[in-house]
């Protein structure tokens, strides 16, 4: 199609036009720039409001670490109070001078525990620092749930100031008619019996350690209210004063008591002694689920405001400093009349807008509007090759994307790869083992029989490990065997061939090959990391795909992980068991009477017996532990870091904590058989020697009545 033709000649009088362009330029960037000022520091406002608000969030989750920290510490230091025999011993003959020995000789090391108490297993004082005794202590829900569970609890109860007369006479004012308190009870157990706990409390109100820590690791000011109901609360916990923004025994803001009276968080801006805060602030919960109070935190908003207004002030300045610059620049520049050569071009423009993509100029004037001239009619060509090459791109994405399966994605790149660079032949290798070897997957063009590649052999491997696009001509009269092209009737070598590497975020995913029988051209050549980078993309998403495939890792009956994944698993633990000397425990389970079950109530009932027990473990290990379905009624618990003994009374309570399972249509209480195989104490070689240990051992449970738990031997595992 012949393109349509603007033509012009410009004839110009010797006038300055710099007076009219100084105020042209001065006008259009003053005007934009003071708008832009002012709509930058409303957006940006807002922006950063938003921002600060999320920040607000995470300092508050970060703040209730901080707020829990105190207390995981006394419980870990309580657990290993409980634990030592001599408690044990002066819990069970309730030996209440000891008692009082031990507490003392806690609290001294322990200055910020306010409440030390030692009580029997019906909440009895058996004894306290200040030596006052026999009445029940009562703190919510925390102290009969550790006794009933035997694990050791933590909980915030709002206690009210009579509580601490007990413990000591000079509870500080602050503390008002209720204080809020962290307690802490850790069971005592003596001959596999729970005889009583001990409890340590931490009185927050009044105490600006908290505050302290959260403003010096956040920058941050932390409110802390407690009340009986959010109509009575008050603060009992802030950084030290004057720099907090409260007051102690302020009462809670109105907006935040309705927030908390509804049960639901407050984030926003709320005005705290008359200056604006961005806040965060959630309920407070006791051991009954109750609400005893909020904690937050919060930083006034002015400082926000003025970071923002600082930032767009300089920003503007500078803008401004350049724009006078290069106005001045213009100015001195332009020397000639510039209307009518813009206009023309700005007619073209126009009309390239309203779709005419054939037009170009003719622009004759002698000077630079001349080479604009030149420069719209390539502009022209650019935007018509660029869309042309963008409606390529455009369906090579759409196809690419349209799959995960592997196979199929790879046979599609091939078949797009080749058609878009006009190739004749191509293969597709990929990165396979631990990255050292290129695999071929799919071929076009050639029967060759392909062999994998070892990283830098062959042009293939030399492209991988380099990273970089090689493009090679092989001599006349040479044959290359493994980049042949079949015509049907012969073979014949490509005239050039492109060595691609496949890079996705630095990972080398393989290599794609292109050969064509003539030399590839500037606009193919562009087209190679333009489809390195979208098949990259498709085949990085269709490798995880299939990886996640591969390796599922849970039940899906029970929700536990399964064989695979446990055997992983077992591989590292076992690998860090021998690496740090530490020991490591497995437990075996299997269900008692299991098969009796299935066959009399079919076997609904019988996964709905394992979906049971595994809900029993899942809640009962540790973090760090796993538990895992071995197959059939067969459960593993792996138990990192912990001796024989610890072993067998977890494996004893999760025995008991089955048995108190309740279901309707069966009789009789499920139970089940458990062996323990603990290594180093059974000398084996491997993890699997050690779950075999565990199996014999769980075995003999079987065999001396069920409804036990054995502990296994290195005899056990010569034996098998």
């Amino acid at each position: 199609m012949a393109k349509k033709e603007m033509i012009m000649k410009l004839y110009r009088p010797k006038i300055g036009v710099a007076p009219k362009t100084w105020i042209a330029l001065s006008v259009v960037f003053w005007v934009p720039v003071t708008a832009l000022v002012l709509v930058l520091f409303y957006l940006f406002q807002g922006v950063v409001y938003e921002e600060t608000l999320g920040s607000v969030k995470a300092n508050l989750k970060a703040s209730r670490g901080v707020y829990e920290q105190r207390g995981e510490e006394i419980e870990a230091l309580l657990v290993q109070l409980s634990g030592r025999p001599e408690v044990r011993k002066a819990f069970s003959s309730k030996d209440a001078q000891a008692l009082q020995k031990t507490l003392l000789e806690f609290g001294k090391n322990n200055p910020h525990v306010d409440i030390l108490a030692a009580v029997d297993e019906n909440q009895r004082v058996l004894g306290r620092r200040s030596a006052r005794a026999g009445d029940i202590l009562n703190i919510g829900d925390i102290l009969p749930m550790a006794l009933i569970s035997g694990e050791a609890t933590s909980s915030s109860e709002l206690v009210r100031k009579e509580f601490f007369s007990a413990e000591d006479e000079t509870v500080p004012e602050f503390a008002w008619n209720a204080g809020i308190t962290q307690f802490i009870v850790s069971p005592v157990r003596h001959e596999g019996k729970v005889v009583g706990a001990v409890v340590a409390g931490i009185l927050l109100s009044g105490d600006p350690w908290l505050g302290n820590a959260v403003y010096e690791r956040f920058g941050v000011d932390l409110a802390l209210f407690a009340g009986t109901s959010p109509e009575t609360a008050l603060l009992h916990a802030t950084s030290s004063l004057p720099r907090s923004s409260w007051a102690l025994g302020q009462p809670i803001p109105e907006g935040l008591k309705k927030e908390i009276s509804l049960d639901r968080p407050y984030y926003g801006v709320l005005e705290v002694s008359g200056v604006k805060n961005i806040v965060a602030y959630e309920p407070l919960r006791d051991s009954r689920n109750k609400i005893i109070g909020v904690l937050g935190v919060g930083m006034p908003a002015k400082s926000i405001t003025a970071v923002v207004f600082n930032s767009i002030a300089k920003g503007a300045g500078v803008a401004a400093v350049i724009g006078l610059i290069l106005a001045a620049v213009m100015t001195g520049v332009i020397r000639s009349d510039i209307i009518r050569p813009l206009n023309f071009l700005v007619t073209a423009m126009d009309r390239l807008k309203k779709g005419e993509m054939d037009i170009s100029v003719n622009l004759t004037t002698g000077d630079e509007f001349e080479k604009l001239g030149n420069g719209f009619n390539t502009m022209v060509d650019g935007i018509n090759e660029r869309e042309e090459r963008l409606k390529k791109h455009n369906e090579v994405a759409k196809l690419l994307m349209s799959t995960l399966d592997l196979r199929e994605l790879l046979e599609r790149v091939l078949k797009i790869a080749v058609e878009v660079t006009d190739s004749q032949m191509g293969i597709v290798y990929l990165v396979e083992g631990a990255g050292e070897s290129l695999h071929p997957h799919v071929k076009y063009g050639t029967k060759a029989d392909l062999s994998p590649l070892k990283m830098g052999e062959g042009f293939p491997g030399r492209a991988a490990e380099k990273k970089t696009t090689l493009r090679i001509s092989p001599p006349a009269g040479e044959a290359v065997p493994d980049e042949a092209m079949e015509l049907g009737f012969a073979k014949a070598i490509p005239k050039e061939i492109g060595y691609i590497p496949l890079v996705y975020q630095e990972r080398v995913l393989g290599v794609l090959v292109l050969g064509s029988s003539t030399n590839y051209t500037d606009e193919e050549v562009q087209l190679f990391d333009y489809l390195a980078n979208q098949i990259c993309i498709a085949l990085d998403n269709a490798i995880m795909h299939q990886k996640i495939q591969e390796m599922s890792i849970t039940d899906p009956l029970t929700g536990l992980y399964n064989r695979r994944y446990l055997n992983t698993r077992l591989t590292e633990e076992w690998s860090r068991s021998l690496r740090y000397k530490r020991p490591i425990s497995i437990v075996l389970y299997d269900i008692d009477n299991f098969k009796a079950i299935n066959d009399t109530y079919g076997h609904d009932k019988g996964d709905e017996v394992l979906k049971a027990v595994a809900e029993v473990m899942r809640n009962r290990v540790r973090k760090q532990d796993i538990a895992a379905r071995f197959g059939g009624e067969e459960f593993v618990v792996v138990l990192g870091d912990t001796e024989e003994d610890d072993a067998r009374k977890f494996a004893e309570s999760i025995g008991g904590a089955i048995k108190e399972l309740s279901f309707e249509w069966l009789e009789k209480p499920v139970t089940v058989s458990g062996g323990i195989g603990t290594f180093p104490k059974i000398d084996v070689e491997s993890y699997q020697e050690l779950l075999q240990a565990a199996d014999q051992a769980m075995y003999k449970a079987k065999m001396s009545g069920k409804d036990r738990v054995e502990v296994g031997s290195g005899a056990d595992v010569k034996e098998s």
